[in-house]
């Protein structure tokens, strides 16, 4: 992807989503009133029977907020409610509970009534659930707009409060858009109270009658959203590690720890404004079960990756058998890295982390730009790296890696570039629009700018690898001083090893002529000796071939014979 189709792709979504964001509010909005309205056969868009101005008076008001009593009653009422983002509470219960301030919205679909009474005692408890409008009235000869109360709906509930301090429920209507409440008790005019409701989105009622209903429903809610969030999610991560080679590499289990924290924290702390945004919570399930299967894509899939060590010999200076300036290896240094060989040869480092495999799925690299030159690779068997690579000696590091990354860069404002400025100019007005005529949420708004603005001005940067490796014959030379090491492995001396290198040939040339001999001797003896009265010849000891390596040496003065050495003067 390069950067201009990017950057067109980024301002292409951020206009489509402010635009689409208050539409979708006003329709999800008004679909919900219209539901709630028609629920309420009560309602009277005139007001009915009950004045504005009678259902904004609220009772007295007592040292306590939510407090009502008479002035000459000893009876004093108080209501208190459970937050509904607080998901731990116990509703209804006696101990706990919050003031009912006034104009308040409430969340939940019960409110709780508490009273002091000396004996059992039915009461009748008063709702009217009312919106606030304005309407063009004539006045003479002038028009003028005054405030009146709309889609009233009055309810009644009978209730029991016994004796004691009792927590009484009265339940309220379900109200999917917010609604004014005026609540007293009959016969008791001071106990009075004015607030808000609004029903948790959630708590919408559903039409399931039947199986074939529920069946449905998890098809159209559920499986839809997952198997066409599932192939689009799981073609863009096999493009994604195509390009990059492997994932980020935290593995699954940091992966769904972070999900499920951002998840359940979100839900607790705002989970009147999250229930109210997601009306239907299957989006967001659906949404975290697509989320798993793209996880378990990037921690699971890799393409051409191994696991690399490289090693660099420290060498210090030593002298060797023969007196002469040698060195001798003591220390090494080990660094280990992740490497990736391409469809087109090329070979990358990858480093771990979200941000760099961003950057790789963009197309950025570290690449390995001497890789045709680490010939001293060697293949390693059950390690967990997967081949070695010695370094030069001299060499300053090891391995010099800078990861691959972004930065962040706008173009010029010229003429090639002036339509997506503008785009992104229209997306703000739009935006600023929406927020100031409440269509849409501010943070949704000022999400949907950061990040299209993030992403047209990101702009993924290549890393460099580089390694100066040893001598190619390095691999042959170490190979070879383990097998001559075998055959010297007590000389102390350059003089001893040589002497351990012709005993051990002369060994090996004795026996080719004992086996001869012996093969000689068993004709001899089936021809001419069925008798077996010819003795058998007696095997040599190792100090007949030393005699014969010293005979060998002084005779050839310098020259090399037949299964000899060269001398020390050579």
């Amino acid at each position: 992807m390069t950067r201009t189709s990017t950057v067109s792709l980024a301002a292409l979504v951020l206009v489509g989503l402010l635009v689409a964001a208050p539409i979708v509010a006003t329709v999800a909005v008004d679909g919900a009133a219209a539901a709630a309205n028609q629920s309420a056969s009560s309602a009277s868009d005139q007001g009915g029977e009950y004045s504005l101005e009678e259902l904004k008076r609220n009772g007295v008001r007592q040292n306590v907020d939510s407090v009502r009593m008479g002035d000459t009653s000893d009876i004093m009422y108080w209501l208190v409610y459970w937050p509904a983002n607080d998901v731990f509470a116990s509703p209804g219960s006696d101990e706990g509970g919050e003031y009912l301030p006034a104009n308040h919205s409430l969340g939940r679909d019960t409110v709780y009534l508490r009273t002091w009474a000396f004996s059992d005692r039915e009461e009748t408890v008063h709702m009217v659930f009312w919106n606030k409008k304005t309407r063009t009235v004539e006045e003479g000869n002038t028009t003028v707009v005054e405030p009146y109360a709309a889609n009233v709906n009055h309810v009644t509930r009978e209730v029991t409060v016994d004796r004691g301090r009792p927590t009484v429920p009265i339940d309220l209507p379900n109200h999917q858009s917010q609604k004014r409440v005026t609540m007293w008790v009959e016969g008791k005019d001071w106990a009075r109270w004015t607030f808000r409701h609004k029903s948790l989105a959630t708590t919408k009622p559903m039409q399931i009658d039947s199986a074939g209903d529920y069946l449905g429903s998890v098809i159209v809610d559920f499986l839809l959203w997952i198997v066409l969030g599932g192939f689009a999610v799981g073609s863009l991560c096999k493009t994604a590690i195509d390009r990059a080679g492997d994932g980020p590499g935290y593995g699954l289990t940091p992966w769904v720890i972070g999900l499920s924290l951002a998840t359940g924290i979100g839900s607790l702390m705002f989970f009147e404004s999250v229930a109210a945004l997601v009306v239907n919570a299957h989006i967001v399930l659906s949404a975290y079960v697509v989320a798993i299967i793209g996880i378990v894509m990037l921690e699971t899939y890799s393409t051409g990756v191994s696991k690399a060590m490289f090693f660099q010999p420290q060498l210090t200076h030593a002298e060797s058998p023969t007196g002469d300036d040698a060195f001798d290896m003591l220390d090494g240094e080990l660094e280990d890295a992740r490497i990736v060989r391409g469809t087109d040869g090329t070979v990358s480092v990858i480093t771990r982390g979200f941000l760099p495999f961003l950057a790789r799925a963009f197309g950025a690299k570290a690449r390995l730009y001497n890789a045709e030159r680490l010939r001293t690779r060697v293949n390693l068997q059950n390690s967990k790296w997967d081949e070695l690579f010695v370094a030069d000696p001299e060499a300053d590091e090891i391995l010099h890696y800078e990861p691959e990354g972004w930065k962040l860069e706008t173009p010029p404002l010229d003429r090639e570039h002036i339509g997506t400025y503008l785009a992104i100019a229209l997306a703000f007005a739009v935006g600023g629009a929406g927020v100031h005529y409440g269509g849409v949420s501010p943070w949704l708004v000022i999400g949907t700018l950061g990040g299209g603005l993030l992403a047209w001005a990101a702009e993924p940067v290549n890393g460099e690898a580089y390694v100066e490796p040893a001598p190619v014959h390095i691999r042959t030379a170490v190979a070879s001083m383990f097998a001559l090491a075998e055959d010297v492995d007590d000389a102390k001396t350059l003089d001893e090893a040589k002497k351990q290198l012709d005993r051990e040939r002369v060994q090996k040339q004795r026996k080719i002529d004992e086996e001869v001999e012996d093969h000689d001797r068993t004709l001899l003896e089936e021809m001419m000796d069925p008798d077996e009265k010819i003795p058998a010849p007696t095997a040599r000891s190792d100090d007949e071939d030393s005699e014969v390596v010293d005979r060998r040496r002084e005779s050839s003065e310098g020259a090399t014979s037949e299964g000899g050495v060269p001398s020390d003067d050579d």
